[in-house]
């Protein structure tokens, strides 16, 4: 089969890693390639040296839209007009697909868009590839469709449903966003499957060398407990915030460190924690020495502190399905996480870590003070999480689900 992935026109097809539907493009398009199939992925043209045909592996990666560089640039010289710029790239960049995809719609099999604004276009444009056409939902503010968004996200959820009632499939990350889809969306039940994201489970293991990152941050003989993520209200970093505060100065575990790995901001998305705010709190309770913010790191060593670390956490306030906690587990670390979108498809709660309610710090610090203080039930609960992601979610695994989503009558 020829399968075509399209990328949103603003991140590239780099295994350096990156957002999530760049990972899970890249990742089951290489195993997609390896079973035999003819994987293209289509991005923009970014730089003037860069390559219009290029490999990753055995995927082709496509890149169009030469011709639009220069305008770019002009635009954004021009502050105010920064989101005007960005459309027109986007837009720009929509055409070049589209006239890719007339030239070559004859030999196409499966055509895959992952996000709503480039996903929109291309099915307004290509109407005869709808029967094609499949799309892969990442966006957790589904969580919120009902209520808890502003009427600018609302907007967005329906343009999303409108996306998804014109294409062949609709894939969702967990049950809890098919749900969504159907009640809010209207999205029909037997166009929706679910298929979870997965993880490289040779790169993310309990193996990787950690003693340089162990002392970097000084984390010897410390029970420390990370996070990797947007620094965003969505992902409940205040309440980590809150959590380490009481498991540091109410119950006096002054030994544990909190290391919270991701961007400050990301207020494109989602309401971000200010840094002014968040260095506040950690004065304000003095946790200068138990929290350490990393800033985004490289995978290379985000992978690194993985196996460094004895605990993961996210409480996030909704996901769509997170490839942190995967990351985790196949790190073999317990995770402790939030019943909202995809997190409770990862962890038995008990078994391989801990389910706790969203937007609650007391149960998110029991949690980890038990963990502290059962150390060989949180390495045997680090043994499953490995075993279960290996079983369950290595990429491969999941591009042969994907397979059978592309082969579907």
């Amino acid at each position: 089969m020829k399968m075509v992935q399209v990328l949103n026109g603003s991140m590239k097809a780099s295994p350096e890693g990156g957002g999530a539907p760049q990972t899970v493009i890249l990742n089951t398009s290489k195993q997609l390639a390896n079973m035999g199939h003819d994987v293209i992925i289509l991005e923009r043209c970014y730089l003037a040296d860069d390559p219009p045909v290029d490999y990753v592996d055995k995927v082709k990666v496509v890149r169009l839209n030469p011709r639009s560089r220069q305008a770019g640039k002009l635009l954004r010289r021009l502050q105010f007009v920064n989101f005007i710029s960005s459309e027109i790239q986007l837009m720009l960049y929509a055409i070049s697909v589209t006239r890719y995809l007339r030239k070559n719609k004859g030999s196409i099999d499966v055509l895959h868009i992952h996000l709503t604004s480039i996903g929109l276009i291309i099915s307004i444009l290509n109407r005869k590839l709808r029967s094609k056409m499949f799309y892969t939902c990442h966006l957790s503010q589904w969580a919120f469709a009902e209520s808890g968004l502003r009427f600018s996200g609302k907007i967005h959820l329906l343009l999303d449903a409108y996306l998804m009632r014109r294409v062949r499939k609709v894939i969702a990350l967990s049950d809890a966003a098919k749900e969504s889809f159907i009640s809010f969306g209207g999205v029909k039940r037997y166009n929706i499957v679910v298929l979870p994201n997965g993880v490289d489970t040779n790169f993310f293991n309990p193996n990787a060398p950690s003693k340089e990152i162990t002392n970097r941050y000084n984390l010897e003989g410390k029970s420390t407990v990370l996070f990797v993520g947007r620094l965003a209200k969505i992902k409940g970093v205040d309440y980590l915030l809150k959590s380490a505060d009481i498991i540091v100065n109410k119950l006096r575990y002054k030994n544990t460190i909190f290391i919270l790995v991701g961007p400050h901001t990301f207020a494109g998305v989602d309401n971000p924690l200010g840094m002014n705010e968040i260095l506040n709190y950690i004065e304000q309770h003095q946790l200068e020495k138990n929290i350490i913010l990393t800033g985004s790191l490289p995978l290379e060593e985000v992978r690194v502190l993985y196996a460094a670390c004895d605990i993961f956490a996210l409480p996030s306030l909704a996901e769509g399905d997170p490839l942190v906690t995967l990351e985790a587990m196949a790190s073999g670390k317990p995770v402790i996480g939030t019943k909202v979108g995809g997190i409770p498809h990862h962890i038995r709660d008990g078994w391989n870590g801990f389910l706790i309610e969203p937007a609650n710090e007391q149960q998110l610090a029991d949690k980890i003070k038990y963990l502290i203080d059962n150390p060989e039930e949180g390495k045997s609960m680090g043994v499953n999480s490995r075993r279960y992601a290996e079983e369950e979610f290595d990429w491969k695994k999941v591009a042969e689900r994907l397979l059978a989503v592309y082969q579907m009558d």
